[in-house]
């Protein structure tokens, strides 16, 4: 791979994986990055289009917010050493699905469907040719992320952002009918197609109160809604897309415990959590013990919370820097 100081041309799909920039974000008919000869086909979207000789920085997307970063904190990284390669997960918006039976109760408590999910995001990881990857996990993709770090040997550091591990903190989720429609989510099949079509409602409705309903207690994140709003907007549109069984997946992985959590889990691995100090004393004190019970570290970004690497750049970067180092060292 070679040093790419301008934008090009995106790459020939016959050699490398098709993939879209963000000036492409805004496309009714985005463009789908096949695995292998299989059905499946993620959206992938690399910063500068092509993949370059810079540490790459893998984003995996939380369910609340389908899209990359902007364009701005793009540029903070790529100035900073990291290409961002933002792959939109199996099923979120316009990234084609797991299999439908996959995503069935059954599996999901079994780990079925969080292993398969993993291991397509592995086979795309192989696919691009990465080396060296810092994996930034965003919100509810974290049961995903950990597995995948486990999977995949070309992933050197594991960045665990906004985490919720198997806290029991119910009481953190504003506002309350947002905590309310989770905890229907988890609780039935009617709930959950309650729920879901009650979001997919008001994100028709009025996506830009919803999402300041969402961030109102952070306003690192609120400063991020504003500044990049098209693409909450995108971001609402591509949510509408989500099926109720991928809903159903994504939220009980990340809400309910995760029986592979034992103590031992993240030994020896190089890994971090990071999270907000806007958000709560309940969620701080909850996520230091599991924190504390896992044996990973945590570092707190001084802005944002359900987006905290976007908020605070600067910090990410550090962070990524000093485990880099302590890393090198060892």
């Amino acid at each position: 791979m070679h040093s790419q100081k301008q934008q090009t041309p995106p790459t020939d799909i016959a050699t490398r994986p098709s993939a879209t920039s963000n000036a492409a974000l805004q496309s009714s008919e985005p463009s789908l990055t096949p695995i292998g000869c299989g059905s499946l086909a993620l959206r992938v979207i690399i910063h500068r289009e092509r993949v370059s000789d810079r540490q790459p920085l893998v984003i995996l997307n939380s369910v609340d917010f389908p899209m990359p970063p902007s364009e701005a904190f793009c540029e903070r990284m790529w100035a900073g050493g990291y290409q961002v390669i933002f792959i939109e997960r199996p099923g979120f918006g316009s990234s084609r699905g797991l299999p439908k039976d996959l995503t069935q109760d059954r599996h999901i408590k079994s780990g079925a469907a969080v292993t398969a999910e993993a291991a397509v995001l592995y086979q795309m990881l192989e696919q691009l040719e990465l080396k060296n990857v810092v994996l930034l996990g965003m919100g509810s993709a974290n049961p995903v992320c950990y597995r995948l770090s486990r999977l995949s040997p070309e992933i050197s550091l594991s960045i665990f952002s906004n985490a919720m591990f198997n806290q029991d903190i119910w009481g953190v989720f504003r506002p309350r009918w947002f905590q309310s429609m989770l905890r229907q989510t988890v609780g039935s099949k009617a709930g959950l197609y309650f729920a879901t079509y009650g979001v997919k409602h008001q994100l028709r409705k009025a996506p830009m109160s919803f999402y300041r309903g969402l961030l109102q207690k952070s306003p690192g994140d609120l400063r991020y809604f504003e500044d990049n709003k098209a693409a909450f907007l995108q971001a609402s549109r591509l949510i509408r897309n989500i099926e109720a069984s991928t809903f159903n997946y994504d939220l009980k992985m990340s809400l309910t415990p995760d029986h592979l959590l034992r103590d031992n889990f993240f030994d020896g691995a190089n890994a971090v959590i990071m999270t907000g100090e806007e958000t709560t004393e309940l969620w701080q004190s909850q996520l230091e013990a599991e924190a504390g019970r896992l044996n990973l570290p945590v570092v707190y970004a001084p802005s944002g919370d359900l987006y905290a690497p976007y908020a605070s750049p600067d910090m990410l970067l550090e962070t990524m820097g000093e485990r880099s180092r302590k890393r090198s060292r060892a």
